[in-house]
């Protein structure tokens, strides 16, 4: 999942803990439950749940590059010509060992 998805569930969690919390506002105001202990866990921990993905949806929002950004910090690809060249000399250690000769004679 890329950043924008994340940020967008992150986003929509946010909300939708907003809204349960102002539901369940409503419903304990109307049953008079309102300062009941239960109740203050719940609104707190669903509270606290809306904090935090409210947070990295900004987070996430901020980091994301601009249209300047995406042209300016393009890095070159990698190609072939980049790679060790080392690379060869295990695969003929390889084919030495394959052969039966030991470490030592590989080395001589």
């Amino acid at each position: 999942m890329n950043d924008r998805s994340r940020m967008m569930l992150y986003a929509l969690t946010a909300v939708a803990c907003v809204v349960w919390i102002w539901q369940s506002v409503q419903e304990s105001m109307t049953d008079g439950t309102m300062i009941s202990t239960s109740n203050i866990i719940f609104l707190v921990c669903i509270g606290i749940a809306a904090v935090y993905c409210a947070a990295n949806a900004l987070i996430l929002w901020w980091r994301q590059p601009g249209k300047n950004d995406e042209e300016d910090g393009q890095e070159p690809s990698e190609t072939a010509d980049d790679e060790d060249d080392e690379s060869g000399t295990t695969t003929e250690v390889e084919d030495d060992a394959k052969n039966g000769e030991t470490k030592s004679q590989i080395h001589r």
